[in-house]
């Protein structure tokens, strides 16, 4: 009889496991007219390529080190948005904020809530003899053009400021208010976006939409998904630095301590490795799994389907596995930095170890810090944060702004999945969290894997199509705010 019960049980049990992996579909395809945007004809789209190939010209490059800073190019390039864009530049305001922030305010129809639509025209600095083209002359090639910055972001700041100048031209009002957040130091964490947040935030202002940097039109991002995916940040994670330090006595190599300064962080490091973060599939990350998990393949939907039952699995499997998705469920923990003796037989009177850790919102800088402390153990370490910010909250994928990029982006980029993610990388978006609820992290382009590891690396680059696209997509959006 008892066995005839358990039969009985593990029946039902693989019968709701493929039920709910049966039903665990995609919904059902819109149908969205792609609607003209004036930018079609060859002449509108050589003159585009021509204004961004001057932003690229523009060597913006920050530097942690003030000193290194070229300020001038900051001020050619702000210079440069006020004659390539005089409709802009006469129908809105402008502000300069920090050291290189602009805002624009484009005033709309009647008074209420704006949106805030953000990038940055800082890059991050260059070796140029790593790269197989200039990294500053905007070079059109075969439909590429190459550049420090075409990825990051200044190809996103085109596709603002070219739908705004058009639609300017056409008499296009918006409903509401709309402004236009330019950062000139994101890449170094400067002072731009805070000090303009806190001038909005002294005026009231309280943005319906935000809408930064972040996820792209991808492929082969999630397990067992091959259709282009649009990932729409709806958060992102926090940020910490650490430094672990020992200080010793130094001397000649040829005669060690037993336990030696370098040996004992690199023993350290092992321990805080074998025992990693938690696991934790947070709402934002269990939507996505949501969304995406229905075009993914059937052995991947089935376990998608049934994170209930398969979520143990999934967390071991990703963790073995590391990467983006190990990110996506664990605070990360990543050994980046090492210093100890200049020279081979010489002891290091002091010896440190850097660490970068990306914080989940379960977990905040100062309780980190004390895990850490806890895992290594060892009271001659001195364990000393030197910057971090907690993660962001999350935006909701219910609301108006939401809906409305949903829509420019299917319009845009059509059959592509639209789904949110956890944005592993920090970002001037973070800030706009003090005065907005609805803050969302999307780069309005297609990127491939190979494009993808351009950002911040050598022959950074967009084609030209992509850069079309991104220009619609503003345009598509704006109409509708």
């Amino acid at each position: 009889m008892i066995i005839y019960i358990l039969l009985g049980l593990i029946i039902l049990f693989a019968a709701n496991i493929f039920l709910r992996t049966a039903f665990f579909k995609p919904e059902k395809s819109k149908e969205i007219k792609q609607t003209p945007t004036g930018i079609e004809d060859s002449a509108v789209e050589n003159g585009i390529v021509q204004k961004f190939q001057e932003m690229i010209q523009h060597k913006t490059i920050s530097y942690n080190d003030r000193s290194k800073i070229d300020f001038k190019e900051f001020e050619r390039f702000k210079e440069m948005l006020v004659r390539n864009y005089p409709r802009l530049n006469e129908a809105c305001t402008r502000e300069l904020h920090g050291d290189a922030g602009v805002l624009y305010r484009w005033p709309g129809k009647i008074a209420g809530d704006p949106v805030v639509l953000m990038s940055h025209y800082d890059v991050v600095p260059v070796n140029e003899e790593l790269w197989t083209k200039p990294a500053f002359e905007g070079l059109l090639e075969n439909g590429v053009i190459w550049g420090r910055g075409t990825l990051d972001t200044k190809g996103t700041l085109c596709g603002v400021v070219e739908a705004v100048e058009k639609l300017i031209g056409e008499g296009f009002v918006p409903e509401t208010d709309i402004y236009l957040s330019f950062s000139g130091d994101e890449e170094i964490s400067g002072n731009s976006a805070p000090t303009i947040v806190e001038a909005l935030e002294s005026r009231g202002i309280r943005p319906k939409l935000v809408l930064d940097e972040g996820g792209a039109i991808v492929e082969n991002v999630f397990p067992g998904v091959t259709k282009p995916s649009a990932l729409i940040g709806v958060g992102e994670k926090g940020y910490m630095d650490v430094i672990l330090e020992m200080s010793g006595k130094g001397g000649h190599s040829s005669a060690p301590p037993s336990h030696t300064l370098v040996g004992r962080l690199a023993k350290a490091v092992v321990k805080l490795e074998q025992h990693p973060f938690k696991a934790n599939i947070s709402p934002a990350v269990k939507e996505m799994f949501e969304k995406m998990g229905r075009h993914s393949t059937f052995m991947y939907r089935l376990i998608f389907a049934n994170l209930w039952c398969f979520g143990p699995l999934l967390k071991v499997l990703f963790t073995k596995q590391g990467g983006e998705m190990n990110a996506l469920i664990r605070t990360t923990l990543a050994p980046t930095v090492m210093e100890g003796s200049q020279a081979f037989n010489v002891m290091p009177p002091k010896a440190k170890v850097g660490l970068n850790l990306r914080l989940m919102v379960t977990d905040t800088v100062e309780s980190s810090l004390a895990r850490i402390n806890r895992i290594i153990s060892d009271p001659k370490i001195q364990v000393t944060c030197i910057g971090g910010h907690n993660a962001s909250p999350i935006a909701s994928t219910t609301s108006e702004g939401w809906k409305k990029v949903e829509r420019a982006i299917e319009e845009t980029w059509q059959g592509t999945i639209v789904s949110p993610y956890l944005m592993l990388a920090a970002s001037d978006s973070r800030h706009f969290c003090a005065i907005s609820d609805n803050v969302l992290r999307f780069s309005a382009m297609t990127l491939s894997s190979e494009e993808r590891g351009m950002i911040h690396g050598n022959d950074e680059r967009i084609t030209v199509k992509a850069l079309m696209e991104t220009v619609a997509f503003y345009i598509r959006l704006i109409k509708q705010l």
